[in-house]
């Protein structure tokens, strides 16, 4: 009789273990999912020892729990370079890894001289359009240097803290503290002045300025998505604000600390053409020339409130110049000839050439970073329209997509495929190269047609892609992928071209009629922007119409939850719904080749920028050599 008992206890057990395992599986997505198998084969990875894993920031030492149960960590892969990034690396010693690019602290700054700049890269579009930091979404072209914000990241040699993840640095608040859950307190710095130039002529700036600031960001730009979630912002006393969010909120001193978050003057609302027309900022530079058909000049701001690390006010050169070329030939040679200070290749290619040249004469150094998600160029779809909302129709177009091929061709193999969730916050220092990414990332032509057929379109089918009309890779890649996709699946895309501000307006209206070429979209580097502001169900910013109660249920998730290991497997969660949904058609990256000339002291990129464009604002601690 004990026996037959203890037998049943067993098998009962046994029952209800099984049904707890069952309820614990992950919920199905909104998107429905294919009963036929993938033939494709899944992406092997290697595990990594726990000393190469970049530990991930903690934004606030106040906890909140998070509403998601968590599973156990997820076997984060190893960090890989690709093989052709390791040889250029071998080949030219004057290039180095971002995380490499060292200083030693005792170094002492030198004060002077004028930095030549041209357009972020060989070919890239070099005008700024427009100067009101509430509706830019890139800072390529010289916001960084002008406007300044309530808090700032810095990327150089000696914040080597910052080269996985940049980290919140004082700006307008030289202190801040979470007073709880849903508050923060931030102390102004009392000795910040707009620019010398009207409508401010060189007055301090006020909790006022700040509190205004931040309310445009929240209410009257584009950011605000990501700004919404903040529910008060109260002026305490002439040198004290609190912001109050409507609930616990993990991101907050990232999101303040952008780059593209930055504050105009509230008097330059009244001025004829607004914000547009002029930077009238409080940051390390004022703007003192600018063409709008062609480059710009700017002048040290000679009551800026920030110091270097030596205690010698910043910024430590005088005066930028931003050239533009007319062509990419021209710009390169300017490098070559020391007529300006940087340049960004395109590819390895163009980089060997700009090295052979520049190396013998010892003239140049440089060093090799990432791309930020915003620049990991993207395929978006009108998701509530056919075919696109049928989850068989992306996946075959993913794996209709010969990824290698492109990197091969295009950037000649220092590249890897587009990532959307970013990948510090998933725990890793790269981002995952094509054998490491999931089935509907592999070449597969034959499983994308069956796919496609079996969703009902045998012989492919016809449809748009908005693309924009700058120069270079921007417009070979949608080219490429345009010719892969008739050869492989009998898809015919018609390109309807936008030139920049055309393009920016269909995007961010998410008036694009079937797909648009996203080659870059807000230039954030917090994790927030690129999960909840890109992919929540009613976020502004949500420019590729994703709609799913499973991906709103964890990007939620990941803006409550302090607990930084909690936090990187919400973004493993996340990252696995988009592989497996293909929300966005991931295309490919490439690594940033930037160079600089050897005269410049404490330049360096990061695994989110390239040091002459999103990390522009670290500028103000670079100096010239003796």
């Amino acid at each position: 009789m004990f026996g037959k008992s203890l037998l049943l206890f067993v098998v009962t057990a046994l029952t209800m273990l099984l049904v707890i395992l069952s309820c614990r599986a992950a919920a199905p997505t909104a998107t429905p999912v294919p009963p036929a198998p993938t033939k494709a084969p899944a992406a092997t990875v290697a595990p990594a020892p726990a000393a190469t894993l970049a530990p991930a920031p903690v934004a606030t030492t106040a906890p909140a729990p998070t509403p998601v149960p968590v599973a156990p960590t997820p076997s984060v892969p190893e960090a890989k370079l690709a093989k052709a990034v390791v040889d250029l690396l071998k080949k030219y010693p004057n290039m180095v890894l971002w995380t490499e690019a060292n200083l030693p602290k005792t170094v002492q700054p030198k004060l002077g001289g004028t930095y030549r700049r041209t357009a972020p890269s060989v070919g890239g579009n070099p005008l700024v359009p427009h100067w009101d930091p509430r509706l830019l979404a890139s800072v390529a072209n010289g916001v960084g240097f002008c406007y300044g914000g309530l808090l700032r990241f810095a990327i150089d040699r000696i914040n080597v803290e910052s080269r996985i993840t940049p980290v919140p640095l004082p700006d307008a608040a030289e202190s801040w503290k979470q007073l709880d859950d849903l508050t923060w307190e931030f102390k102004l710095n009392p000795n910040v002045y707009w620019h010398d130039r009207p409508p401010v002529n060189g007055r301090k700036v006020t909790a006022e300025d700040i509190k205004y600031g931040i309310e445009q960001l929240r209410d009257n730009s584009i950011h605000r998505g990501v700004f919404k979630i903040i529910s008060e912002i109260t002026i305490k006393d002439p040198s004290t604000i609190t912001i109050k969010t409507s609930e616990p909120y993990a991101h907050m001193l990232k999101i303040l600390a952008g780059a593209l978050y930055v504050f105009t003057a509230p008097e330059m609302v009244k001025e004829p053409g607004g914000a547009k027309t002029w930077c009238v900022g409080y940051g390390p530079w004022k703007l003192v020339k600018w063409d709008p058909q062609g480059g710009y000049e700017m002048e040290r701001h000679p009551r800026y409130h920030l110091k270097g690390h030596t205690g010698l006010q910043l910024p430590y050169m005088d005066r930028i110049e931003h050239f533009t070329f007319s062509d990419g030939a021209t710009q390169i040679a300017a490098f070559v000839t020391r007529k300006v200070h940087n340049i960004v290749a395109f590819g390895a290619d163009q980089t060997i050439a700009i090295l052979d040249r520049c190396t013998p004469n010892g003239t140049c150094q440089g060093d090799i970073g990432t791309q930020t998600p915003a620049a990991s160029a993207r395929i978006l779809m009108r998701l509530d329209k056919a075919p696109f909302n049928d989850v068989r129709v992306r996946r075959a177009l993913s794996m209709g997509m010969d990824r290698q091929a492109i990197l091969d061709t295009i950037y000649q193999g220092v590249g890897y495929p587009s990532q959307q969730v970013p990948f510090d916050a998933m725990g890793l220092k790269l981002p995952l190269l094509l054998d490491q990414r999931g089935p509907y990332h592999q070449f597969n032509p034959t499983e994308a047609k069956r796919l496609l057929a079996e969703a009902g379109y045998p012989d492919g089918f016809e449809t748009t892609m908005v693309i924009g009309t700058s120069p270079g890779p921007g417009i070979t890649i949608p080219e490429t992928i345009q010719f892969q996709w008739k050869e492989n699946l009998k898809v015919r895309v018609q390109f309807e071209p936008k030139e920049s501000l055309a393009f920016s307006k269909t995007l961010f209206d998410k008036t694009y009629g079937a797909m648009i070429y996203a080659g870059s979209t807000i230039n954030a580097l917090d994790w927030d922007s690129h999960t909840y502001g890109m992919m929540h169900s009613k976020s502004g910013s949500n420019w590729a119409y994703v709609n799913d109660p499973e991906v709103d249920r964890l990007v939620e998730a990941q803006r409550t939850t302090f607990d930084p290991v909690k936090q990187r497997d919400i973004y493993w969660k996340i990252f696995d719904l988009d592989e497996k949904n293909i929300y966005r058609i991931d295309s490919v990256a490439r690594y940033n080749l930037h160079l600089y000339d050897i005269s410049l002291v404490n330049a360096t990129g990061s695994n989110y920028t390239w040091f002459s464009d999103y990390a522009q604002r670290s500028l103000e601690a670079v100096w010239f050599k003796d």
